[in-house]
């Protein structure tokens, strides 16, 4: 999981809320839609909101973090909106993953909203493993959204090797600039704005190195 940065709502929402009969896939909701779909894709970087994993237009769906069954006036909140994976829809449930193994179940953090701040709660270990610190959250990570599925952690952990890789190309430390750019490149979307797949793990990682880097504070 990572912190996205969430943009002005589509003004086509904006307008479709202000009709009296309003409802998230009402009659004339479709071309809404589509609008919210591309929008959240982009501001995402067509990653899944909670596994990290690539998603596009023909794999994703629109999860409302806050669930419309026990939250109806947020329906149509952009800012309760992110796009995820369809989580192994369809698979036993061991196996799903994120909005479809969390169903109408409350999350405690919204990767959409920076005042969770999800860079401070969320931590990857070497075998790909994601954990938080906090107990309650740490178990929704794990059950909840089911995120130690052994498939992902295998694509968490291949990340890790790849920094960990990159970081040991040549003989020597890395400079604090040279780690720096690694991260930049993590954290920039290629020319169709999409951010490769698990980045916050990689992230995640190049800022702990760095922290190691810095020189202590007197």
């Amino acid at each position: 999981m990572r912190t996205i940065d969430k943009r002005q709502e589509p003004p086509e929402l904006q307008q479709y809320r202000l009709k009296p009969d309003a409802c998230y896939d009402g009659p004339s909701f479709t071309q809404i839609k589509n609008k919210i779909r591309e929008q959240l894709l982009q501001e995402q970087g067509h990653l899944c909101a909670y596994c990290m994993q690539r998603i596009r237009s023909q794999t994703m769906t629109v999860e409302h973090w806050h669930c419309q069954r026990y939250h109806p006036d947020e329906q149509l909140d952009y800012r309760n909106l992110i796009a995820v994976c369809r989580g192994n829809q369809g698979q036993p449930a061991p196996e799903q993953t994120c909005g479809t193994r969390k169903g109408d179940k409350n999350l405690h953090y919204n990767p959409a909203d920076p005042s969770h701040d999800l860079g401070s709660r969320v931590q990857y270990l070497g075998d790909g493993t994601i954990e938080s610190r906090e107990k309650d959250f740490d178990h929704q990570l794990d059950q909840l959204l089911n995120l130690n599925w052994a498939r992902l952690k295998q694509n968490r952990k291949a990340v890790i090797e790849a920094v960990i890789k990159g970081l040991k190309k040549r003989p020597g430390a890395r400079s604090q600039a040279e780690i720096q750019r690694l991260q930049n490149k993590w954290a920039t979307p290629n020319v169709d704005g999409e951010l490769c797949e698990y980045c916050g793990v990689a992230v995640y990682l190049l800022k702990k190195r760095l922290k190691r880097q810095l020189p202590a504070k007197r």
